[in-house]
């Protein structure tokens, strides 16, 4: 009897052996396994859809970069000449035509009169040519200022999908540590395959504006509606996420690239510059109207500038 129960005890060991031993082992590992295959490719997609914003902004930036350059270049040549005419008209005021004539009437011999008034002719044609740089700037300027409207709103845009799709993957991977780290690290190989990308088209781009870059003008204008002097002041800003219709008519979107400001003409361009960031942005609307606040940045510009709360900014006009 008692060999009968050992035998039974065998028995019932050997079949339970055989329905949870190798064959459970490799039931288990097949979900894993494919566990891990899900995992991989879901990472290879995030990265990929990382990869591809994230070029895309880059691109957006380098076309930025470039366009600031040569902003950068025209309101410099716009300032020389402005200050080339600023002496000349004060030196005619202070002449005046009669002293003109004096210098010619003054002189002692026909060759001499013939002198003076090539060195007068000559002086006229240096003007007339200043005048026409003068306007080739300004239209450069507002024409590579106009540009810039259209890029920066781009790359708002272009940031804000980037953020969105980083947060996806973060949510994505939060319960694999292993999937959330490799992504982590190719996110900042790619990030910084990006910034290299820039820096150098950057380092391009300002090489070839340095090139017809004039010297800067010994006087600068001062008033506030001078082209090209920086000046600063304080600045408060509209919500991201606003929308409606301008007092210049034009609708505002959540990346316009608009200001207010309270007497400035309208399509006035403006620069702003917040933290080594740079944007430029078309005067749409009136305000603020609160004490001790000049502008009232739009949705697109605090997003190409990074900006938030009331702070002060630096400004200059570019083309009104």
């Amino acid at each position: 009897m008692r060999h009968r129960l050992i035998i039974a005890c065998a028995l019932i060991i050997v079949l339970a052996l055989s329905v949870t031993g190798p064959g459970a082992t490799s039931a288990r590992a097949e979900p894993l396994a494919e566990e891990v295959a899900i995992d991989r490719a879901a990472l290879e997609r995030a990265v990929a859809a990382y990869e591809a914003a994230q070029k895309t902004a880059a691109d957006v930036q380098v076309r930025v970069d470039t366009a600031m350059a040569e902003l950068d270049a025209a309101v410099a040549e716009q300032q020389r000449c402005e200050a080339y005419l600023r002496t000349r008209v004060s030196t005619l005021y202070r002449t005046g035509e009669a002293g003109l004539l004096e210098l010619l009437f003054s002189a002692e011999s026909l060759p001499e009169l013939g002198e003076r008034l090539d060195l007068l002719t000559r002086m006229a044609e240096q003007d007339a040519r200043t005048v026409r740089d003068l306007k080739s700037a300004r239209n450069l300027a507002e024409g590579t200022a106009r540009s810039l409207l259209e890029s920066q709103a781009e790359q708002a845009e272009a940031l804000e999908a980037l953020e969105t799709e980083v947060a996806r993957a973060r949510a994505e991977f939060a319960a694999s540590e292993a999937a959330l780290k490799e992504y982590e690290q190719r996110q900042a190989a790619a990030r910084a395959a990006a910034q290299a990308a820039r820096e150098a088209a950057a380092r391009e781009a300002a090489a070839r504006a340095a090139k017809t870059r004039p010297a800067a003008p010994s006087a600068p204008p001062q008033d506030v509606t001078s082209s090209g002097e920086w000046r600063t002041a304080v600045a408060s800003h509209y919500s991201r996420t606003f929308t409606g219709r301008s007092a210049s008519g034009e609708p505002i979107g959540p990346y316009t690239m608009m200001v207010a400001h309270k007497t400035l003409p309208f399509g006035t361009l403006v620069e702003f510059e917040y933290k080594g960031k740079r944007a430029v942005a078309s005067v749409e609307d009136r305000g603020p109207y609160t004490p001790g606040r000049e502008w009232d940045l739009g949705p697109g510009v605090i997003r190409a500038l990074d900006f938030s709360g009331v702070h002060e900014v630096r400004y200059r006009i570019v083309s009104r």
